[in-house]
C-alpha cells in the first residue's frame, strides 16, 4: 500500500498539568531560582503530537509523541512530503529515510520525536492492513501480562501492590545543599517503608546532579535496597558517569538512556560500559523500528532494556512482550485518573503488579476531542 497523505496536529492533553510537572522535582534547570520550583516553569513545548497516516485505501494509522508545535512543524514540512506516495512495505527503509534526511541539521530531540510518531503510525497502519494487532506484527507473545515498576510521587498510595519497584523523582540536586542531599535520602527511607521488604527502589535524577553529589547519595542509602540511580548526571559527562561507576557500590546500578535518542546514542552509551540498564523512550528515539535495532544493539551487549514510560505507550508494551523475554515495564504514576493513559485507547489494566499485553487489531485509537482537533488540521493542510 502507499501513502496517501501524512499530517500532525500538537494537542493539548495536559502534560504540564500533571503533579510531576507542577511540584518540586529536579532538573537540568533546578540551578537556576526562577525555574527551580516547577518543570512546567521551563519545560520544553508540551502538547502531545498525534500523527495521521492515510494509506491510498483511505485506511488510517496512528502516532503520538510530545514536543508540541516544534514536532508537529517537522511533520508536517519535511517528514510529510518525503514519505508521500511511497510504499509500506519496507517500515525500516522508510524509518532510515526520515532519518537521514534530518542528519545534516538534527538527530536527536525534537526530530527524532518526528521520526518516531510517523514511525508508529506506519507500524498501526500496516498491521491495521494485515488485520493483525501490532503484537501479532511483531511476532506475538506467550505473555498475557508484564511486571511493573511505579514511577510515583506517592510511595505510600503505591505500597502493597505487588509491584516490581517503586521509584522516585529526585526533589534535589546539589544546588539545595546538603539540606536537600538529607531531604533526598529520607524521601528514599519513605520508598523503602512503602514498598516493603523485598521490593528495590529507585530514584531518577533527571540528569540534576554531578558526580560527587550522586557519590554522596549513594554513601547516604547504602542500608536501603536501592536498585538503581538513573540518569544522575548530562549524558555528554562521561567523565562523570566513569568516576560514579567506579566509585559507587556496584550493587547499585546505573540506568542511563531516557534522554537517547537514536541507535546512535545508545550505541555510544554501550560503548562506554557504564550501562547497568538501557531505557530508551520508543516515542522519542526514532519508533517501533529503531526500537527494535536498539533493542537487539542491547542483547547483543548483554545490558537489559528497560522502554521508558511503557504503559502510557501501547507500541511499548507490544514491544517488550513480543522482543524481550524477560521485560520489566514502567508505569508512571499520574494519580487515581489521568487523561494520558487513554490517548491511544483504553486505559491500560493492572492486576496484581502486572500489566495487559494490547493485542487488539484496531490498533491506536485517538480519543474523540484529538480526532475533532485533528480533521480541522488535516483540512487547513489540504486547503494549503
Amino acid at each position: 500500500m502507499k501513502i496517501a497523505s501524512i499530517s500532525a496536529r500538537a494537542v493539548d492533553c495536559g502534560f504540564n498539568r500533571q503533579s510531576l510537572q507542577t511540584s518540586r522535582v529536579a532538573s537540568p534547570m533546578s540551578r537556576f531560582v526562577r525555574f527551580a520550583q516547577e518543570r512546567s516553569s521551563w519545560m520544553w513545548p508540551t502538547k502531545k503530537v498525534f500523527v495521521c497516516v492515510t494509506g491510498e485505501d483511505g485506511s488510517t494509522g496512528w502516532g503520538c509523541t510530545n514536543g508540541g508545535e516544534i514536532v508537529e512543524m517537522i511533520v508536517n514540512e519535511h517528514l510529510a512530503r518525503l514519505l508521500h506516495g511511497e510504499d509500506i512495505d519496507d517500515l525500516a527503509i522508510l524509518n532510515d529515510q526520515m532519518s537521514a534526511s534530518l542528519l545534516p541539521c538534527d538527530r536527536s530531540g525534537f526530530a527524532m520525536m518526528a521520526v518516531a510518531a510517523v514511525d508508529i503510525a506506519l507500524w498501526d497502519l500496516s498491521a491495521k492492513s494485515a488485520g493483525q494487532s501490532l503484537l501479532e506484527k511483531l511476532g506475538g507473545s506467550a505473555q498475557d501480562t508484564l511486571p511493573v515498576y511505579v514511577t510515583t510521587q506517592r510511595p505510600e498510595a503505591c505500597g502493597g501492590g505487588n509491584w516490581r519497584g517503586l521509584k522516585a523523582a529526585a526533589p534535589y540536586g546539589p544546588e539545595s545543599g546538603q539540606q536537600g542531599l538529607a531531604d533526598n535520602i529520607a524521601l528514599m527511607r519513605r520508598f523503602a517503608a512503602a514498598a516493603g521488604p523485598d521490593v528495590p527502589i529507585m530514584i531518577d535524577a533527571f540528569l540534576s546532579w554531578d558526580a560527587d553529589y550522586t557519590l554522596r547519595f549513594a554513601e547516604g542509602v547504602a542500608d536501603l535496597p536501592v536498585s538503581w540511580i538513573e540518569d544522575p548526571t548530562p549524558p555528554q559527562d562521561l567523565e562523570a558517569l566513569e568516576k560514579i561507576r567506579r566509585e559507587m557500590d556496584p550493587s547499585i546500578s546505573l540506568a542511563l538512556g531516557n534522554f537517547a535518542f537514536s541507535y546512535a546514542d545508545c550505541t555510544d552509551l554501550l560503548r562506554s560500559a557504564l550501562v547497568d540498564i538501557l531505557q530508551p523512550d520508543v516515542a522519542w528515539a526514532g519508533g517501533v523500528s529503531e526500537a527494535l535495532r536498539i533493542l537487539d544493539l542491547a542483547s547483543d551487549n548483554g545490558v537489559p532494556v528497560i522502554l521508558h514510560n511503557t504503559c502510557e505507550q501501547p507500541w511499548a508494551l507490544a514491544l517488550a512482550a513480543a522482543r524481550q523475554s524477560d521485560a520489566l515495564v514502567e508505569c508512571v504514576d499520574r494519580g487515581e485518573a489521568s487523561p494520558l493513559y487513554s490517548l491511544m485507547g483504553p486505559c491500560p489494566e493492572f492486576t496484581d503488579g502486572q500489566v495487559a499485553v494490547p493485542c487488539d487489531p484496531a490498533g491506536n485509537c485517538p480519543p474523540p476531542h484529538v480526532t475533532a482537533a485533528f480533521g480541522v488540521a488535516v483540512n487547513h493542510l489540504k486547503e494549503g
